[in-house]
């Protein structure tokens, strides 16, 4: 257990240290800010990553193939992302790219293994979950300190799955992930004094999405728990899927920006930023609370919480959909 700790601790610092010394040279040298603001928390979120991730090979070994894929892959879209906050890649470009992480990482074996799918239909399906999470992470980052508490919640429940599976590859991914993300909600939470940028959301997104392909979930007696991944990262799921509903009622492309996320909808009903963030937090602690539950239940027990978790969605864009954020 004192390894872990020691991993934890340094991913931590690290990322602490990190995002502080690329914040002062971003205001130094009026470099890659937003409203005067320094938009480096990607650039010191993946270089805790890379460290941590270094320390924990020296302690635990060298990992699996799948684990060195999912770090080269969200590495690269850091990169990418970093490229998209100088210059603001196109749509087609950031698919690209997107797509060409997901081959990767299918490529070395980290995809879906449902039997009921033959080999292409998890091929397909582990390739939409990918770009899909990624987006929807980045998506998701429209409130300071949203996309990083979001993360802490969710990989908290991938390490909690980590450790009742005895799964060595979650645990170390997800001790990482929870460490880096707490260590850049403190530059982050409102009022922030540094942004994620979209390399930051991105790679979070990568990394999750990567995350939730490497555990294992189904048993004979429960079926319904393949659905826990989706239940995890319930929060930026629903939060893409209501956010494409609103704009194509409001016959608006749904990749054009627009103020209909769930978080902004919440915030015009009269609650403080940092409420909102609250908010989001506590609907992201239930889904992925529900997620993590749905892997230890029968599946009647388990039917039951989807059943539920689903008109809960259903509630939550039925009590938003007459709320209007201001254009």
């Amino acid at each position: 257990m004192f390894n872990y700790f020691i991993i934890f601790a340094a991913a931590l610092i690290s990322g602490l240290l990190f995002t502080f010394l690329l914040s002062r040279f971003s205001q130094k040298h009026k470099l890659l800010r937003v409203k005067g603001i320094p938009l480096v928390g990607g650039l010191g979120i993946g270089a805790a990553f890379v460290f941590s991730f270094s320390l924990s090979i020296f302690i635990f070994g060298f990992p699996e193939v799948k684990m060195l894929a999912v770090a080269s892959a969200s590495l690269f879209m850091l990169f990418f992302g970093f490229l998209d906050d100088l210059v603001e890649l196109s749509v087609v470009q950031k698919f690209l790219v997107e797509s060409f992480c997901a081959i990767l990482l299918i490529s070395f074996g980290v995809k879906t293994d449902i039997m009921y799918f033959g080999f292409w239909g998890n091929v397909l399906i582990t390739f939409f979950w990918i770009v899909g999470i990624t987006n929807a992470f980045n998506i998701l980052d429209i409130m300071d300190g949203l996309a990083a508490g979001s993360a802490l919640i969710i990989s908290s429940a991938f390490l909690l799955i980590g450790f009742l599976s005895s799964n060595l590859n979650l645990q170390i991914l997800s001790l990482i992930l929870c460490a880096i993300s707490a260590g850049v909600i403190i530059f982050n939470f409102p009022p922030a004094k540094v942004y994620l940028g979209n390399s930051g959301s991105h790679f979070f997104g990568l990394l999750l999405a990567s995350a939730a392909l490497i555990a294992h979930y189904a048993s004979k007696d429960n079926f319904f728990a393949l659905l826990s991944p989706a239940m995890i990262l319930g929060l930026p799921i629903v939060d893409t899927i209501i956010l494409v509903i609103f704009r194509v009622i409001k016959r608006r492309f749904p990749f054009n920006k627009s103020r209909d996320h769930i978080a902004l909808r919440i915030g015009a009903l009269g609650f403080s930023l940092r409420k909102t963030i609250l908010i989001m937090y506590l609907l992201c602690f239930v889904f992925a609370g529900c997620g993590v539950v749905l892997t230890r239940v029968n599946s009647w027990l388990a039917a039951g919480i989807i059943i539920i978790v689903f008109f809960f969605s259903i509630n939550i864009f039925w009590r938003l959909v007459k709320v209007e954020a201001n254009d």
